[in-house]
């Protein structure tokens, strides 16, 4: 039932959404000005702590409810909420994460990789996209909430920001941990986490298009080492029949080398169909008819790395590495590292069963690093998913919006692996070139986007608060 009185006082405050600041020591900031502040704070994986302090004050001061998860090194992470969690309320969850990906070579930066510099436009630094500039429209999102219904009593849910540690590594700590300890108190609805902003160029009959996409599953990380030792002997001036790296190597090739085969899932091919009414001619035909087309349409998708990732499972090699760096000296044993990424109907002992076979080598031993456990996609027909599409519809009227799934992971997994339903969007409009720079030199944000999608985090919240089952 529509709450009328709610209507006007909402409508109010995203009227005067232009006008919006967050407090600081007595000061009043910008959105960005906020993010630049942020960068500032280095946060790579395994130290966030300073800049978890830094987030839990910065919630405190704007009239937040925060709650403690976790407060060293690699396991800081806060609730700060419109309500307190005692309360009970179920709870609209926004999840981000404090920890950022090392810098590489400083020198390849244009601006220092922490200094937030405010230039042409744009914030840039370590973690200006990833994941600190999400996490601050959301967190912006979350105290206007707080503001916007701060008298309404009988609330349908509460409203949470919740900043972890750890994302990038994994680690035991983070996301893992407070859902292992702290998921009842937090009652979640939904959780809503970083995913992929507005895109065009997408779309080949009209690339002007803005395609957003909101991601219901994602690929689970499944993280190989290989270990190979083979006794010889070890001078380099003789080659002998069998050695480790060699055999290392020709095993790699085995896999690396191998043409993933696809796996059309109810997922995937509703975004290729999906996608086929976007686009004109033989191109549409094949995308609305994946499975009639395949012999065409595939090739035509290996051809793009981002599209084919979610059809199949991928085998990327990261590391090799031999117990010598000396040039005449013959290693007695190799090591390799491998990212397998797995689409959610993949079993994992399926997996590695057809990986080891094409290693062709029993000698190779394999172990699994790190795994994300089975989890089964998130629903696009429930309210909080329409919520979402029907928001981002209202600020870019002309967009394409359509459920997705990711081929990398990200913390929403450890939720929507305990049944919560999770999705994944950040809702602003952003070219591929920016896209580029992410987890890479030279990250960086355009300023101009944040406040539309700060509206479209309203906009989701003002709609699912104006109703109650």
């Amino acid at each position: 039932m529509i709450k009328a009185f709610i209507i006007p006082l909402l409508f109010s405050q995203l009227c005067l959404a232009q006008e919006f600041t967050i407090k600081l020591n007595r000061k009043e900031y910008k959105i960005h000005e906020i993010l630049s502040q942020y960068i500032q704070i280095e946060s790579i994986s395994g130290n966030e702590k300073n800049a978890g302090e830094w987030i839990k004050e910065l919630c405190l001061q704007n009239g937040l409810h925060v709650t403690q998860m976790g407060s060293e090194n690699g396991n800081f992470n806060l609730a700060a909420s419109i309500r307190p969690l005692d309360s009970g309320l179920p709870n609209i969850i926004f999840l981000n994460h404090i920890d950022v990906v090392p810098v590489g070579d400083s020198v390849q930066w244009q601006y220092k990789p922490f200094s937030g510099r405010i230039e042409a436009g744009e914030v840039w630094g370590r973690g200006a996209f990833d994941n600190k500039g999400a996490a601050i429209v959301q967190l912006a999102s979350v105290i206007q909430a707080g503001k916007t219904f701060k008298k309404s009593e009988n609330l349908p849910y509460n409203i949470t920001f919740l900043a972890v540690s750890c994302e990038e590594t994994q680690c035991s700590g983070g996301a893992k941990y407070v859902a292992d300890y702290y998921l009842k108190q937090l009652n979640p609805a939904v959780v809503i986490g970083e995913g992929p902003p507005g895109l065009k160029g997408i779309v080949d009959t009209d690339t002007s298009l803005s395609l957003f996409g909101i991601s219901i599953a994602h690929k689970r990380a499944f993280w190989l080492k290989l270990e190979l030792e083979v006794p010889t002997a070890g001078h380099g001036s003789t080659t002998p029949l069998s050695y480790s790296n060699r055999d290392m190597v020709i095993a790699l090739n085995n896999v690396v080398s191998h043409e993933q085969p696809v796996e059309f899932t109810p997922i995937n091919t509703h975004l290729l169909k999906d996608l086929g009414k976007l686009e004109k001619g033989i191109k549409a035909m094949a995308l609305k008819h994946p499975h009639a087309y395949q012999g065409a349409l595939v090739p035509k998708l290996r051809e793009h790395p981002e599209v084919f990732s979610l059809l199949s499972n991928t085998i990327t090699l990261t590391s090799i590495h031999s117990e010598t760096d000396i040039i005449n000296l013959i290693p007695g044993k190799t090591t390799a590292l491998l990212d397998c990424r797995l689409l959610p109907n993949t079993n994992r002992e399926d997996f590695l069963a057809y990986f080891k076979k094409q290693l062709n080598n029993d000698s190779i031993h394999v172990s699994v690093l790190y795994e994300m456990p089975p989890m089964h996609p998130s629903s696009d027909t429930t309210k909080f998913y329409k919520a979402m599409r029907d928001a981002i519809q209202y600020v870019y009227p002309e967009a394409a919006i359509m459920p997705i799934i990711m081929p990398n992971f990200n913390d929403v997994g450890v939720f929507r692996s305990k049944g919560i339903d999770c999705y994944s969007s950040f809702p602003i409009q952003l070219d591929l070139e920016h896209m580029k720079h992410i987890h890479n030199y030279n990250e960086s944000l355009p300023i101009a986007p944040l406040m539309n999608g700060k509206l479209t985090y309203d906009k989701f919240i003002g709609s699912l608060m104006l109703y109650k089952e």
